[in-house]
Parts: structure tokens; sequence; C-alpha cells
């Protein structure tokens, strides 16, 4: 039989791991006893999801593999030691080799008792459901007294010991074998045909039809259409192949959509009810093959990408257009990243398209308010552009004195947004903006990052410019699909239909240097499995670190605190890992003390697609009082604080008209959004304010003073100053929102060409970096809008320097 001792205690001195090693010695006759240590096993952390983090999954390998499992456990303050807390929180998180696992306790401590109060809380833990292991009753080993239990050369002294262990160990034995056998994979009867269920998904209930035939599940169609795209679509196809292949219902969820992932797996068992058997004996069945698999793997390329979100995607079809091959290396199960989970507009000055539209009430306003900052608050290297962009506004004035005013926009407008939006002081009062030559680029090559995206195969919608919320100014070129998924399914498609490989399910945790220069990297798989990339270069597009709480805390210089349990509308795989890797092989930093909250986030996920996503000319923010609190076309920060100087929770309130211009929804979504409770509806105002619990008098005066600035163009109240629509057709609704980690925007440092600089400000040979994981182009304040010019344009920079440098 083969055992996997589980050593108790990340001690470095521990009495537990002397017994479990007597055991292996003394018992090597009866069967095979591996020793697991917890020395490098993460704080259990339910926000940052470590489910396939090396060491956890070599335990669910191990374990998995094994006939049983024996848990020596110290007792710390009458329970069991944090760090073996810890490993069985992640083996039941979103893993399960232990469930029906045959386990034996036993504890060695100072105490005359013997770990005994551990012990029978271990018993606790494991009974719990999740983990649901099958614990030996009786026989407990309790080794009191335990340092002087044992001799010099670690055997244990007493006779009487050694017997009891004995027949404690030989009881297992058998308790192993009966166990293993009662949990033998168990024949189905399953009635044949087509059973229908639903079964929740993250935006609701999600349909499913299953067809049974011959006792096999053969098919598993699942209506999609209510989910977002391309967040959960490795949901749809994996779960179901996994479940067919094995016939097992022995299924991992998937990283970033567990609550997709367990509406799947939850609907299956339905329908084996439903066919007259019982859902137990499937779950009990061992795992797919293609789920399984440790096989060491090793490639060659001449790039390979570290991140297949939107700017790790836009460098590798960057390589493969200029004649070289690429590996992308991701290491959740799905690609997108960050870039699936946009609103959709990206920034690019178009005066040719823009100018065809008329402008709205406010902007020339607050084309008065640009060219009237002083100069001497200007950086000198931005001067001679804030010059130029005064007399490009002058002659837009001059231009349009007795015409009907169109929209204006430049690249010298953008780059100065850009550059003032971003310009912050941190808490101790240092002073942080954008690298004029990053902005530049940014700025200047947006409209030719539209244009590359359109000949891959984006589609944009011509008809409407808009402007994401703390974009400041209407040059969003917004995709015809549904939010990021555009980017991300069209590139994805080129990258694969060009010959690029794409490998998910594992993350990067080592750069290859030889002689100074990068030449690959090192991962893991799903399984534990090594697998290295060897290449002539490696650009890092991993991402920022969102939604690694422990590091936003650590970096953190802006925001007066940030919570243990502040939510994030990124992907759980932004976790920094890029920026690690680079600080790995000597990368110098800049900007790591800012972090950007988006103000309009759902208060439960932090996610961005539900209710009621509006342009922010559109925008009214109610507190919990029904009033206004806040310029709603301010900048993301001005706006978060706004919300947090209000109580966090408030509410976006539109009616029928303003909901038209939502880029984030449908009337199906609404309509079950507002049955669940999380978006209000009502025919009146009143009746609205009472929905949220704020005075309908107060509310309706809030509303009245509001539509009143839209008829005039100016807020004299909070100097909101670009308008649209006035809130009056009915029904009207309202959208609760909270602040939540959105963007950071310091990172690795690089240079034009996307280089990473070490601390010396020397490039680090064959080192890219593009995107979030990079610093230095958005300072103290991202503008809403650029984060996708910024994946675009430096990912497109980052593949093209990378294959020019090959051959030098």
């Amino acid at each position: 039989m083969k055992f996997i001792g589980i050593v108790g205690t990340n001690a470095n001195k521990s009495y537990n791991r002397m017994l479990l090693t007597f055991m292996q010695k003394h018992f090597s006759h009866q069967a095979e006893i591996e020793i697991l240590e917890l020395t490098d096993v993460p704080l259990f952390d339910e926000s940052n999801d470590q489910s396939n983090s090396e060491i956890v999954q070599l335990f669910n390998t191990k374990i998995t593999e094994a006939d049983g499992v024996i848990i020596a456990t110290p007792e710390h303050n009458h329970s069991i030691p944090s760090a073996l807390k810890s490993i069985l929180e992640w083996l039941s998180f979103n893993l399960h080799p232990l469930d029906g696992k045959p386990v034996m306790i036993v504890g060695a401590s100072y105490d005359v008792q013997g770990s005994s109060r551990a012990q029978l809380h271990l018993r606790q833990v494991l009974d719990a459901p999740g983990v649901n292991a099958t614990v030996m009753p009786g026989y407990e080993f309790l080794l009191g007294n335990a340092h002087h239990a044992f001799t010099p050369e670690g055997d244990l002294k007493e006779e009487r010991t050694i017997d009891f262990l004995e027949s404690c160990f030989w009881r297992f034995l058998r308790f192993t074998q009966v166990v293993n056998v009662l949990a033998e994979p168990e024949e189905v009867a399953l009635t044949s045909g087509e059973f229908t269920v639903t079964t929740p998904g993250h935006n609701g209930e999600i349909p499913m039809v299953v067809r049974i035939d011959n006792n096999r599940i053969e098919a598993i169609d699942i209506d999609t259409s209510g989910e977002s795209q391309g967040i959960a679509d490795v949901v749809f196809t994996r779960i179901p192949k996994q479940i067919i292949e094995g016939q097992t219902l022995n299924v991992d969820i998937i990283s970033g959509a567990s609550v997709t992932s367990n509406g799947v797996i939850d609907g299956v068992p339905k329908v084996i009810k439903m066919a007259g058997s019982n859902p137990d004996i499937l779950r009990k069945r061992p795992k797919a093959a293609s789920a399984l698999n440790t096989q060491d793997m090793e490639y060659h390329t001449d790039v390979v990408v570290v991140g297949a979100g939107g700017a790790g995607l836009t460098a590798a079809a960057k390589v493969l257009q200029e004649g070289k091959s690429v590996i992308v290396v991701e290491k959740f199960p799905a690609v997108g990243g960050n870039t699936v989970r946009t609103g959709g507009p990206m920034n690019a000055a178009n005066p040719n398209w823009q100018n065809t539209f008329a402008a709205i009430p406010g902007e020339r306003h607050a084309l008065k308010e640009m060219i009237a900052t002083d100069e001497a608050t200007i950086d000198a290297e931005y001067l001679e552009d804030f010059r130029q962009l005064k007399a490009q506004v002058t002659a837009y004035f001059e231009a349009t004195k007795n015409e009907e005013e169109y929209l204006f926009d430049s690249e010298l407008f953008y780059r100065m947004q850009t550059y003032l939006g971003g310009k912050r002081k941190d808490k101790f009062g240092n002073t942080i903006y954008g690298q004029y030559d990053l902005v530049k680029i940014l700025t200047d090559k947006g409209l030719e990052s539209v244009e590359w995206l359109e000949e891959i195969g984006v589609e944009f919608d011509k008809s409407d410019v808009t402007m994401p919320v703390g974009a400041l100014w209407r040059r969003g070129h917004k995709p015809l699909k549904s939010e990021g998924y555009a980017y991300v399914s069209a590139l994805q498609q080129f990258v694969e239909r060009h010959g690029g490989v794409i490998i998910t399910d594992t993350a990067v945790k080592e750069l290859i240097c030889e002689n100074g220069r990068i030449v690959g990297v090192i991962g893991t798989g799903m399984n534990g499995q090594k697998i290295t990339v060897h290449s002539d270069a490696v650009v890092l597009a991993s991402g920022g670190f969102g939604a690694n709480t422990q590091m936003l805390k650590e970096y953190n210089t802006y925001w007066t605190e940030i919570s243990d349990d502040i939510k994030t509308s990124n992907s759980p795989a932004i976790t920094g890992d890029g920026i690690i890797l680079g600080q790995s092989v000597g990368a110098d930093l800049v900007g790591m003390g800012f972090s950007q909250m988006m103000p309009v986030s759902d208060p439960e996920t932090g996610a961005l697609f539900s209710g009621l996503q509006v342009p922010p000319q559109n925008f009214i923010m109610v507190n919990q009082k029904g009033k206004r609190f806040v310029n709603e076309y301010g900048s993301r920060d001005a706006l978060t604080q706004a919300a947090i100087d209000n109580g966090g929770l408030f509410y976006l309130i539109a009616d029928d008209e303003i909901k038209k211009t939502a880029y984030n929804t449908s009337q199906e979504k609404i309509d079950k959004q507002v049955a669940a409770g999380t978006l209000f509806r009502a025919e009146t105002l009143a009746d609205l304010a009472r929905q949220i619990g704020v005075d309908p008098d107060v509310f309706e005066a809030t509303i009245a003073s509001y539509n009143a600035c839209v008829e005039n163009g100016f807020d004299p109240e909070f100097g909101k100053d670009v308008f649209d629509l006035k809130v009056a057709v009915a029904p009207f609704y309202a959208t609760p929102r909270k602040p939540a980690i959105h963007h950071t925007m310091g990172g690795l440092k690089i240079d034009t060409q996307t280089h990473v600089l070490n601390t010396e400000g020397q490039i680090i040979e064959g080192l890219y970096a593009a995107g979030e994981v990079a610093g230095g182009i958005h300072a103290g304040n991202r503008l809403g809008g650029n984060s996708l010019t910024d994946i675009f344009t430096f990912g497109r920079i980052a593949g093209q320097t990378a294959v020019q440098e090959l051959t030098k």
C-alpha cells in the first residue's frame, strides 16, 4: 500500500516529523509512506486562490494517487496548527482529494495528553463537508512527553508504545482495504432520454439539456446566452468534456468562474436523479484521464509571452505578423485576463471621425477650463504641447463661433488630459505624473492600434463616439460585439489561425537567464508538472496586482487605507506575477504605490457587468440619503473618494431613455437582475426611492434639480459641465454601486521600446513588458479607456521589438 504522511506543522524541529519518519522506517515492509511537508503552503485566503500553486497541486496529486493518508499533528492552544489548517482549507476549497480517503490521525506533544484535543478538533475538520475524509475511528495514537520518547537515532524508546503504534497501524491497513473496496466504482442504471434542468450561473439561471443513452452521459448542451462572453466560456467546454470522458462528477471547478462552474457541476446530478440513479456514485469515480496529466513538457519557440490577456495576445499576434513563432503561457484555464472583463471602449483621438458628431452641453466649458490652466503648474516636458493645444482650441472656438459646435479632439488634447488626469500627490506629498515619452506614444499611436485591431478582425461601432467612466472626453471607440470579448475573441482566433500556441493552466514561476539574457520560462501545470519553454525573447504581459490584496496594502502610498475585504473588478489571475518575475532578474519598479478603484462596481462582487453602465454624461449618482454628492464627470479617484466619504454604497439613477445608452446589458439581463433584486425598477420616482430606502421627497427634489442642470448645461453645486439626457421617462432604474480595486498604475520600468530596465537603468536583454505589468504611463490615476489603448499599443511594440532584436 502507498500512504501519504503529512507533518502537521511547518516548524523546523518537530516530534511529529520524527514520529512519521519512524513509522516510514518501521512499517516499510507493510506499506510505503511518503512524507509531505507544510513549509511552503500559503496561508489560506479565499480572495487569493492558490489552488493551482505548485505546493497545493503536489498535495492534491499525491493524496489522490495514495491509498490513504496519515496526519501527525501537534497541539497548539487546544487545536491544530494554522499551517495544517491552511492545507486542509486549500484541499477543500476548489480541490477535494480527501473526499472518501482513509485517514489515520497520530500526534506527539510535550504534554502527557499527546495532542488529544488537537486530534479531536482534526477529526471534526476532516468530517466537514468539502473535506469529507473517512477517518479511522478509535485507535488514537497519542504520544505524550515526546521530548523524552525518542532515541538519538530517532527511534521510539518504549516497547509498549511501539506495540500500540503497530496495533493502530495494522488496524489502519485493514481499515484502508475496507474503505477502498466500498469506494470502488459502482455501476449506474440510468433511464435513457433528454433531460432539461436549470442551474445557477453568474448572471442568473442557466438552462441545460443532458442526453443519456445506454447508461452513459452522451451530451451536455448548455444555453450560455445569459453569461458574460469570454469569462466562463471554458466552463462550458471543459467541464462537460471531462464529465462525459470519465462518466464522473469528480470534476474541479474553473478558477475565475467558480459560480458558473459549480452551477454546471450541480446541474448534472439533478439529471442523474431524474434518470433514476444516485449522483454520489459518479462523484466517487476517478477524474477523467485528461484532468490527471502529470507529464513534464518542454517547448522551443522564437518568443514566449507570459499572459494571455489583451497585451499578451496582441504581442503574440504581432510576432506572428513578423513571421516568427510564438508560445503564450497563461496561468488560468481561460484566455482574456482583465481585457475580457472590460466595458469595451478604447481611447484614441480621431478628429476626422469625432468632428462629425455635435458637441454636447458643457464640452465647450471643459475646453475653456483646460486652456485656462496656469502654465506654472505644467511640468517642463509638457509645456510646449500645452501651448500648442491652447492655439488649437482657440482656433476651434474661432471656427465655430457662428456655427453649430462639433466635437473637438486632437492628439495634443488627449496627451494633456492623460498627463493632467494622472498627475497626483501621494499621502506623503510626493508628486507623480506620466513619463512624457511613454504618454506621447500612447496618445500618438492610439489610432494606429484601432486600425490594427480592425485588420485583426475587431469591428467598431462608427455610429457612436462614447466615453467610459473617468475618461474625461468622448474619444471612445466601441466594438460592435459586447464588452472586451470582442478584442479577445478576434485576437485569440488570429493567433491560433496563424500557428501560435496558447498553453493554459500553467503558472510561470521562473525566468531562464543565461549569460545575462532571458531565454525562456519555467512554469507549473495544473497537476504540478514542469513546463519549460525555451525562447530567444520573453514578453511579460501578465497584468497588474489588483487581485492581490496583500501586495496592494504593501505598496499603497495613495489611499488612506485598503481594507482586507475590498472587492476587485479584476480577474483572480491578476496577482502581480510578472512584476515578481521581473524583480527576480533585477528589474526596477515605478509608481507602485498608486492603485485605482472603479467607483461604479457591483457591491457584492466588484464586477462591472451588472446593472446599467452608461456614459458619464448620463451618470446621476445619489447617496443613501437620496442626494447627489459629486461631479459625476470627474476622475475615477475623485468619484471613489466621494463615494467612500458618503458611506461607500450609492446608486446610479437612470430612466428608460438613459437605459438605451447602456453598453453592458440587454433587456433580458435587466429583467433577470430586477427579479433577483440586484437592480431596482419602478414606474415613479417616489416608488423607486422607497425601493432603495431613501426619502421620496428628497429624491424627487434631487432629480428635479439635476434635470434643471441638464437644461442649463452647468451644475453650480458640484461643477458637472457635460450633460446629455434628463431623468424623465418611466420606468426608472437604480443600480447599487460601490468602489472596488480596478487597476494598478505601477509596475516594471520600461523604455519606449518596452525593454524592461534594471535598477541601474540598463536594459535586461531579452525581456520585454507590456500592459498593466508595466508602469510609468498612467502615474497616479488612469483615465477610463486608456488601459485598452495601452495594452494594444505597447503590446504591438513589444512583439515587434522582440522580433527585430532576435537577429541582433
